[in-house]
Formats: C-alpha cells, structure tokens, sequence
C-alpha cells in the first residue's frame, strides 16, 4: 500500500557560517527580532494563510487541529491560525514559555515569519526546540532573507543554550526540503500514516513477511 510520508530533519549547532555570510552581502538590509507586538496580528495571519500551499501539511499539522487530511487543510484554519500567532505573540523567554515567533522586517514591513517551540520538559538527552513554520513573502524569496531569519533563529536558541533544532516537511515539500537540507539540516526519520477509519484494499502478504503458509 503505498505510504504518505513526513521528512523529519535536524540540525545541530556546530555548522559553519558561510552561506549566512554570503546572503548577508547580498541582501538589502533587514532586521529580525522576537514579535511580540499584538497589533501585527492580522499582518502575521494574512502572511501565513496567503502563502502556505496543501504541500506544506505534514504530520503536526494532521496531529493537530490546522488539517483533517494530507493535502488538506481544515475549514477554520484562519481561526486557528490565528489563535496560534495571538498566543505566540504573547510569550517570552524570561517566562519559559514554550512558543516564540521571530519576524524579518524590512523598511519597517514584515517579510517573514518563524514560530518556534521550546521542549520545556528537558526529558531528552539535549535540550531542543523545534522550527515549526518558516513563511515568506512570495517578493523575497530567494534573496537570502530566508536563510538569513533561520540563522537568527538558530543562534537565538544556542545562546539559551538549547543544542538542537527539529523541523519537519511534507513529503511533497522538495523546495523546502532542500531549502532546510542547504542550511545544516539533515533527515533523521521518515513519518509514515496508514489510515484506520476508512476502507483499505488489503494487499497480498509478502513472502519476506514470514507469514504465508
């Protein structure tokens, strides 16, 4: 039966930082910082939702509540969504929250977003966070800038001491996955789904199985 799968990547905080330095000269100059302005609001959920295709569910958004299928997104996304940027606005380092959303702002507009999770239960032999959304505006592509809030990002966790930093893509994300995998990250485990719910032809038993008689 064929199988929809999630890349799951890691990146450890040890990478060189040549190709930030490179984007760096050749971008226009921006600015990134920790957003935690409630009146960018609207600006945050209209960057998300104009600009998030069906290729960027992967499986948090399928465990969570943005979507009901792979390829799918649920009909109340937008509240959703915004539910989640109002509450990412709202916290900060000095109180352990555990979601912080990072901006790229450029002549005082914003261009992009991050929102980032913090494991706060420290059970893992590293401490880790995780890249949940990386969104820019469709105008600064490719100009470095993407590369440039990620790096941001990760040297913001390493200097609170957080050692690793997850994310995940959609199996039918390839731009994005090798966005990710240019910038030191690197595939640590495939997520597979089989439905349960619905009707599933059942497919001949391999002899590799062991289980034919």
């Amino acid at each position: 039966m064929p199988f929809r799968g999630d890349i799951k990547c890691l990146y450890i905080f040890n990478n060189t930082r040549s190709a930030m330095k490179n984007a760096q000269a050749n971008s226009p100059a921006i600015s990134f910082s920790w957003c935690h302005d409630a009146t960018a609001e609207d600006t945050l959920c209209k960057l998300y939702l104009d600009n998030v295709s069906a290729d960027y569910i992967s499986h948090s958004e399928l465990q969570g509540e943005r979507a009901d299928a792979p390829g799918n997104w649920r009909a109340d996304l937008p509240e959703i969504i915004r539910g989640e940027i109002r509450a990412a606005l709202s916290h900060d380092w000095a109180h352990g929250d555990s979601t912080l959303l990072a901006v790229a702002t450029q002549d005082d507009a914003i261009v992009g977003m991050a929102l980032v999770s913090i494991d706060t239960r420290q059970r893992a032999s590293k401490s880790f966070a995780a890249l949940d959304d990386l969104v820019l505006l469709p105008s600064v592509r490719g100009s470095g800038i993407g590369s440039q809030l990620v790096e941001w990002v990760a040297d913001e966790l390493h200097s609170h001491g957080i050692a690793r930093l997850f994310l995940e893509c959609g199996a039918h994300n390839l731009t994005a996955q090798q966005f990710f995998q240019g910038r030191g990250f690197k595939q640590v485990s495939v997520v597979m789904l089989r439905e349960l719910d619905v009707p599933e032809v059942t497919a001949a038993v391999d002899d590799k199985d062991g289980d034919r008689g």
